[in-house]
């Protein structure tokens, strides 16, 4: 027996300390001093060889110099630091073989620099392998790691396997999967992304899924464990000042650092369209500090103006914005008298494109014709869709014409907005939503699928947004981004220099005697103080201006008399349930009229009283007013109103007032007055 027992080798200390000692030396941190030790017998020889020959010297230096090269060279794909490092030891170790081949190797001076540069040299290295070890990195290539498992344990018997090793960046782990064939599809990958998330111990919005466009077996699990939004990143001025509109707008940046860009205007070469943009976002999520960034950026371009209407917020939303704005309306009146303007803008410059060959507008046609771009920004637009406004036939056919329709609101919904207007707004910037309803309504199925969810968000991440939109790669889609933090005085600087195009004449012909009366916001730079200035409309504009806004009043009412949900909506201004007041006294045939009813308010007071509400109006920011803004201020039979006079009293006053042009000032509208702000007399 004790025959057939394996041989084994006598593990003597001597044995086991030369195989220790071999590994340490043939080890990463031993190979650098291996290297300058070999520096010494290689220097003998080839000084032996050829330390007396003055061309083997010059072609040494050359092949030394031409290894440095090449080391430099070679290092172009790995980091600056690591390039720089190697490159200048090849050149110490090179330079020393130079100088040992043509001097002593063996003297005092060249191995006491040996041992000391090479040490410090050999060290260095052993210093960049023990910093290599980056925790984060680790942790995160532990996630890598650990994402098969994960999906293992998240998708069941369906079984995704990793195609190859996971792509390990800082703080994003990319890994490409192999679908089980006829047993998953991407659709059912991106519905478990929720417990994949659970499982990694990230946010749900960490978690993305992309689509393999060739292969339906195939996706790409995106994974990034930390937010790098949650600072976010301070408006860092115009990204191309003096440009054109066709170039990108900058809006902000996503988790990994890169701009987040979005174009209106067409452009053939590149393959995008015109698109007008649907942005949503609950109260509170920073959709209109986000909108107030892309605006500032197209209003440093040379070839754009914008319109903008905000019935809510006015002055809080526009605020720095309104002295470069070429029509701002704050009004549900002066929205409506801009929408109503905005069909014949349209068809006046499709004309005239066409007329000079154009099928879309370009910045040669601004050259050409001298018709900038056009940006109408409706802001809280659900108000207006409440009040009966309709875009469907503005956002179809304004784009040709050079228009881009920018639809500001909370929840995009059927009841909000039409859908058929929703449907064609190409591009959307969704910021956090209430709820999973309202982002499918903001954001394409597709984007939902790959991950994208603002719901996570709500409003307590303002500015993270979505940007989906023409010209966006569409792995971007799913990206979270967080828009600029802008101040008013970054708005006011930035704008303060930059171009101030006029609206072209066809444009401005065609929009009527409500753009020529238009409120004109201006600047410090432009008087000494703030002021507002209106431009008269001739009175042939203002006539046909009135006209058309007499047939669209009649025949919107006509729609919602034909429409049988409208039909029975009760007049504001009645109460049904009110009793009918007993008649003043009975009234004969021959007799004289009854006098009227006597009141303690004299004529002087009942002005005095209605000057004190026109004041509160201007207070409001209340530009266009009328009798409807005025008679809940009246005194009613029972009632307890300010001003003890009757409507027709209003309406008569008003249009003295207006016909003075003191306090009112007449517009295209019947029965409705612009409010001046009258200047007291210097005693």
């Amino acid at each position: 027996m004790a025959e057939r027992l394996p041989r084994t080798r006598a593990a003597t200390p001597g044995g086991s300390l030369s195989r220790t000692a071999v590994r340490a030396a043939v080890s990463p941190h031993g190979r650098p001093w291996l290297a300058v030790a070999a520096e010494v017998p290689v220097t003998v020889g080839t000084h032996a060889a050829w330390g007396a020959s003055p061309a083997a010297a010059v072609g040494l230096t050359l092949a030394a110099g031409a290894l440095t090269a090449a080391t430099w060279w070679a290092g172009q794909s790995t980091t600056a630091p690591r390039r720089l490092h190697a490159t200048a030891t090849t050149g110490a170790a090179t330079g020393y073989l130079v100088v040992g081949t043509v001097a002593d190797p063996l003297s005092v001076g060249l191995l006491s620099a040996l041992a000391i540069g090479g040490s410090a040299l050999a060290a260095s290295w052993n210093v960049r392998k023990v910093l290599r070890v980056d925790p984060d990195t680790k942790n995160t290539t532990k996630s890598g790691e650990s994402q098969t498992g994960v999906l293992v344990k998240a998708l069941g018997e369906a079984r995704a396997k990793l195609r190859k090793a996971p792509e390990v960046e800082p703080n994003k782990v990319a890994a490409d999967l192999q679908l089980a064939p006829g047993q998953m599809t991407t659709d059912d990958l991106a519905a478990r992304t929720r417990q994949i998330a659970s499982e990694l111990g990230v946010a749900p919005t960490a978690i993305r899924v992309l689509p393999d466009p060739d292969r339906g077996d195939r996706a790409t699990l995106v994974v990034v464990p930390q937010d790098m939004l949650r600072d976010g990143a301070t408006y860092p001025g115009p990204s191309a000042p003096g440009g054109s509109i066709t170039d990108p707008l900058v809006i902000g940046i996503y988790e990994d650092g890169a701009p987040a860009v979005m174009w209106l205007p067409a452009d053939e070469t590149a393959g995008r369209n015109a698109t007008h943009v649907l942005v949503a976002g609950m109260n509170g999520s920073g959709k209109s500090a986000g909108m107030t960034v892309a605006i500032t950026e197209a209003l440093t371009r040379r070839d754009v103006v914008v319109w903008a209407v905000d019935p809510s917020k006015g002055q809080q939303t526009f605020g720095p914005l309104l002295p470069y704005l070429d029509w701002a309306e704050m009004s549900m009146d002066g929205g409506e008298a801009m929408l109503d303007a905005l069909p014949r803008v349209i068809t006046a410059r499709a004309d005239a494109l066409g007329r000079a060959g154009y099928k879309n507008w370009t910045p040669e046609a601004f050259r050409e014709l001298g018709m900038p771009y056009m940006v109408v920004w409706l802001e809280e637009a659900a108000k207006l869709f409440r009040e009966g406004m309709e875009l469907e036939s503005l956002v179809m056919e304004a784009r040709s014409a050079g228009i881009s329709v920018v639809i500001s609101l909370q929840r995009p919904s059927a009841t909000t907005m039409p859908t058929d207007v929703r449907e064609q707004l190409g591009a959307a910037l969704c910021f956090g939503v209430k709820g999973s309803t309202t982002a499918d309504m903001a954001l394409p199925d597709d984007v939902r699928d790959m991950g994208a969810a603002p719901e996570a968000w709500q409003n307590r991440r303002p500015g993270y947004a979505y940007l989906v939109a023409p010209g966006v790669d569409d792995d971007r889609y799913a990206t979270p981004m967080r828009t600029y933090r802008i101040s008013d005085d970054d708005v006011t600087g930035v704008l303060a220099v930059a171009p101030r195009p006029a609206l072209d004449p066809v444009s401005a012909a065609a929009a009527g005697a409500a753009y020529a009366q238009r409120t004109r916001h201006a600047t410090a730079a432009d008087h000494d103080h703030d002021q507002e200035e209106t431009v008269p409309a001739t009175p042939a504009a203002a006539a046909e201006e009135s006209t058309d806004a007499m047939e669209r009043a009649v025949a919107r009412t006509m729609r919602e008399a034909d429409d049988p949900d409208l039909r029975d909506i009760p007049d504001p201004d009645v109460d049904p349930d009110a009793e009918i007041p007993p008649p003043p006294g009975m009234w004969a045939f021959g007799t004289p009229a009854p006098a009227p009813a006597a009141t303690d308010q004299s004529p002087e007071e009942a002005l005095a009283e209605l000057l004190a509400v026109l004041d509160e109006l201007r207070a409001d920011g209340v530009q266009i007013v009328g009798p409807r803004h005025i008679k809940a201020h009246l005194a009613v039979p029972g009632g307890s109103g300010r001003i003890a006079r009757s409507r027709p009293w209003l309406s008569q006053v008003l249009s003295s007032l207006a016909d003075d042009g003191v306090h009112l000032a007449d517009t295209s509208r019947p029965g409705e007055y612009r409010l001046l702000h009258p200047e007291l007399t210097p005693a």
